[in-house]
């Protein structure tokens, strides 16, 4: 059946009920914002902090300059999260509003999870590589120190700057190998510096030596092989594992061994002597055995 076609009076009708009710709405749309952005119904009350472990949340409610009575509405929530993301230790925020009157500053705050040691500090940093902080002392950090990245930029909140970015992209690979392992929070020392001999130290003491290592792979299967000897001993500091060949082999340092490896600790030289080849003799040298023998 066809429509009944409209009257010139009833398109009028229509469409002035048309602009009446696009008006009403305009009209409620305003008081409605008028009411959210004035009225102290929605002024900031309460401001929480979550997921903060090593900021507090003064610090953090005093950075994102948010004041109680503010409106709610009001607040700038990606200027605000810009700012508190200056912070090192810092990885994301998040910005919550509660209605009425109520905001919560969600962080997902960074981890120290390792140290680099370099000639002049320490640098602790995320697994990632972004600095938290430097310090020359680092006995309450209980977290592995990493010895052989050459360090040429380090600033805070930024990811570390090497000398060769691939190798230490290489290096750092395999150090992510052990994070998040069971004995992650075992470890003292991991070691680098030598591609012919990747090594590391446990906090008991336990020295353990992966020698050379070309790719991921090869050093997952030395790891299993740590894996599966680990649970059987009981290392101590005059233990070792030696890992370098296809069957890994756990001992026990001699006497006079133990003491030479104290005397280094001691002199902060551990590491250094224990991977380095012992040196040649020099001329001098050569020529005062050769005296020595001569008299004899």
């Amino acid at each position: 059946m066809p429509k009944k076609k409209l009257t010139n009076a009833e398109k009028y009708k229509r469409k002035m009920l048309t602009r009446r009710v696009t008006a009403l709405s305009i009209l409620v749309l305003i008081v409605a914002l008028c009411v959210c952005l004035f009225t102290p119904i929605f002024g900031v009350s309460e401001i929480s902090v979550s997921g903060n472990v090593k900021l507090t949340q003064e610090e953090i409610i005093e950075l994102s300059k948010i004041k109680q009575g503010q409106n709610i509405f009001r607040i700038n929530t990606k200027k605000t999260t810009a700012k508190i993301k200056e912070l090192a230790y810092v990885d994301d925020v998040e910005i919550q509003r509660r209605f009425p009157a109520k905001i919560n500053i969600v962080l997902d705050e960074s981890t120290e999870d390792i140290i680099i040691d370099t000639p002049t500090e320490f640098i602790v940093t995320t697994i990632d590589g972004k600095v938290l902080y430097k310090t020359v002392d680092v006995t309450e950090v209980p977290v592995p120190i990493v010895k052989g990245i050459e360090v040429t930029a380090s600033e805070i909140g930024q990811k570390v700057v090497t000398e060769d970015v691939e190798g230490a992209i290489k290096d750092m690979s395999y150090v992510n190998c052990f994070y998040g392992s069971d004995y992650w929070s075992q470890i003292d020392l991991i070691d680098v510096s030598d591609a012919s001999n990747f090594m590391m130290i446990m906090r008991t003491g336990l020295r353990v030596t992966f020698g050379p290592i070309d790719t991921i792979e090869s050093l997952e299967r030395k790891i299993k092989m740590l894996d599966a000897i680990i649970p059987q001993v009981k290392p101590t500091e005059r233990s070792y594992l030696d890992l370098t060949t296809d069957k890994g082999y756990y001992g026990t340092y001699t006497e006079d061994e133990y003491e030479n490896i104290k005397k280094l600790r001691q002199d902060g030289e551990l590491i250094k002597k224990l991977t380095e080849e012992p040196a040649e003799e020099t001329q001098e040298q050569k020529e005062e055995q050769t005296e020595e023998k001569t008299t004899e």
